[in-house]
This record gives C-alpha cells, sequence and structure tokens, in this order.
C-alpha cells in the first residue's frame, strides 16, 4: 500500500469511519509492531492507552487545525445601527441652542421677522415697545424676563425702541459688533446696511461700545455711525422729529444716493430698481419714502427730483 494510501486509512480509523476490513488492517499493522520488539514499550496496559490517545489527538490537531473566529460585519452593522438610533434620540429630545452674539453664552431664540412692505410692532414682556420697519430681523431670547439684563439682538434692519424704565435690569441691543446699553430711552437702531451701524437717540441716553470699548454716550439729537470695515466712527447731530414720522411709517432721505433709494425700495416694496444710465447712478435724493403711498405713486415722485422716467420690466424697474 502507497504511504499516501495509508495515511488516509489511518486517518478514516482515527475518525472512526473505516469499515471492518480496514480497522482490521490498522489494528494488525499496530500489533505488528509489538512481536517484533522483545522488550515491552509500555510497563501497563493503562499506559499503553494514554499514549495511544494522546497520538489521536495529536493527529487529529495536525488535520483539523483551530478555526480562526470571523468577525461578523453584519452583527457589527447592526450594533452601529442601534448606537446610531439611541444617539440620534438623544440629541433630537434636547431644545436646539442657538450661540448669541454674546460670547460664551448660548440661549433659545423666538425669532421675529418682517418682509418687505411690512412693520410690526413688538410687545416685549417688560412692556418695552419695539416698531420694525420692513426687511428686520430680531432675536429676542426665550429667558427674556428671566434674566438679570435685558437683551435683545438686532441682526438686520431698522427698529425704533420705546425701553420701559428698570435700572435694576438694564437694556441691551447687540447689532453686529455694536452694542447699545440704556437704562430707559427712545431711540433708534439701523442696520440695513451690514457694515454700518446706526443709534440715534430721541430721548434718555445711551452708551454705545465695541467689544470692551466705549465708543460714545448718546444724548437726545445725536447719532453715532459706525463702520465695522474700517472700525471707524462718527458722532453726530439730527433733527428728532424724525423719529416722530416713525409712527407714521416714514422714511427721510437725505442726501441719499441711488443705491440707498434702491435698498430702500426694495425693503418696502419688493422690487428692484436700477439705473439706466452712469449720470442717474450718480444721482442723490432728498424726500420721504411713505407706506401709505403706492410704488407707483412713489416712482413718480422718485422721477420728478431729477426728471427721469421709469419703466418696468418683471420684477425691475429702470430708472432713466
Amino acid at each position: 500500500m502507497e504511504p499516501d494510501q495509508f495515511k488516509k486509512l489511518l486517518a478514516r480509523y482515527i475518525d472512526g469511519a473505516a469499515n471492518e476490513e480496514e480497522q482490521k488492517l490498522i489494528e494488525a499493522w499496530y500489533h505488528s509492531y509489538d512481536k517484533e520488539d522483545e522488550a515491552e514499550p509500555f510497563s501497563s496496559a493503562v499506559e499503553e492507552e494514554q499514549v495511544r490517545q494522546e497520538m489521536k489527538s495529536a493527529i487529529q490537531a495536525h488535520r483539523n487545525p483551530p478555526l480562526i473566529k470571523k468577525i461578523s460585519l453584519r452583527q457589527f452593522y447592526r450594533y452601529a445601527a442601534v448606537l446610531a438610533i439611541a444617539l440620534s434620540a438623544f440629541f433630537l429630545g434636547k431644545p436646539f441652542l442657538k450661540k448669541s452674539a454674546k460670547p460664551g453664552l448660548a440661549q433659545d431664540f423666538k425669532l421675529v421677522e418682517t418682509g418687505a412692505g411690512a412693520y410690526k410692532k413688538v410687545i416685549l414682556e417688560d412692556s418695552t415697545i419695539i416698531h420694525m420697519n420692513p426687511g428686520t430681523r430680531l432675536r429676542i431670547p426665550l429667558s427674556f424676563a428671566k434674566s438679570a439684563e435685558r437683551t435683545v439682538y438686532l441682526d438686520q434692519g431698522l427698529a425704533f425702541f420705546e425701553v420701559t424704565k428698570d435700572p435694576q435690569h438694564p437694556f441691551t441691543v447687540y447689532s453686529g459688533q455694536v452694542r447699545t446699553l440704556v437704562l430707559g430711552t427712545k431711540f433708534s437702531l439701523n442696520r440695513q446696511i451690514a457694515a454700518l451701524t446706526e443709534v440715534s437717540v430721541s430721548e434718555g441716553k445711551v452708551r454705545v461700545s465695541h467689544g470692551e470699548d466705549r465708543l460714545d454716550d448718546l444724548i437726545p439729537g445725536k447719532r453715532l455711525r459706525y463702520n465695522s470695515e474700517n472700525k471707524q466712527w462718527k458722532v453726530g447731530d439730527f433733527a428728532t422729529r424724525e423719529h416722530q414720522t416713525w409712527f407714521q411709517n416714514v422714511i427721510n432721505l437725505n442726501h441719499a444716493s441711488f443705491d440707498e433709494l434702491a435698498k430702500i425700495i426694495r425693503i418696502n416694496y419688493g422690487v428692484k430698481i436700477r439705473s439706466g444710465n452712469k449720470q442717474t447712478a450718480g444721482y442723490v435724493y432728498n424726500l420721504q419714502i411713505r407706506s401709505s403711498r403706492s410704488l407707483t405713486e412713489t416712482l413718480k415722485i422718485i422721477c420728478s427730483v431729477h426728471q427721469n422716467k421709469y419703466r418696468r420690466i418683471k420684477n425691475e424697474i429702470v430708472i432713466y
């Protein structure tokens, strides 16, 4: 019998798969070694059986090496899905926090906005009144009444504040990089142009700051303009009667450029105006924009200033 055939036969014998004839053949081969040797290799039958079992175990270990346990990706994905669901439930169950402009403070806010041509009056919990022009966005903390400091945020637009006096709880408005602190007063905040913040006081006193740097303390009739691009500011005078027209939804333009005029028209009427030539683009305007007037009436007034004409193309008006 060839060696390879004998190995296969021996393997079947060890596995218990050998037939009766094959078993007799293996056992005869095994006992043949006992007949040839004069000395007894084992001291007892127990020792012989022990060695036999050790041989059997060694052969089986050689033929059937231990399997390397494979990681089931399907099981891994199942655990990952469960973890993802748990994390989602955790975060969705918590209120979404918006970070305020004040460093180190996270708050929930009520967002108040006005669209084109829309005016709104907001009354806060302390009875402070805020008049909002079209295109204005305010953020008011939900914890406003419980806070030691009354704080609101003017993100964009134009608003007039009638602040209820409460010395124990200062009133602060954050508008971009500018902070306006008041005790009780009437003032307006203009942030219709992103880089320019304008504070005008008609009653009381306010302190305007940039970060921790105080810019100026304003009294009635004073207006501060701060440019965030060059970090420069200027204080000048204005007629407090301008604020009297606020409640009539009137905007006074004094030496306003064409671009400034176009911005006001866009805010109030939701349409875009552009210049049809270089000459028109260089004009300045002194006029009042009243919300009570129709767009057609307002355009006629604008064109009458410099004897211009206009034509409308879809949602755009060209002045030439």
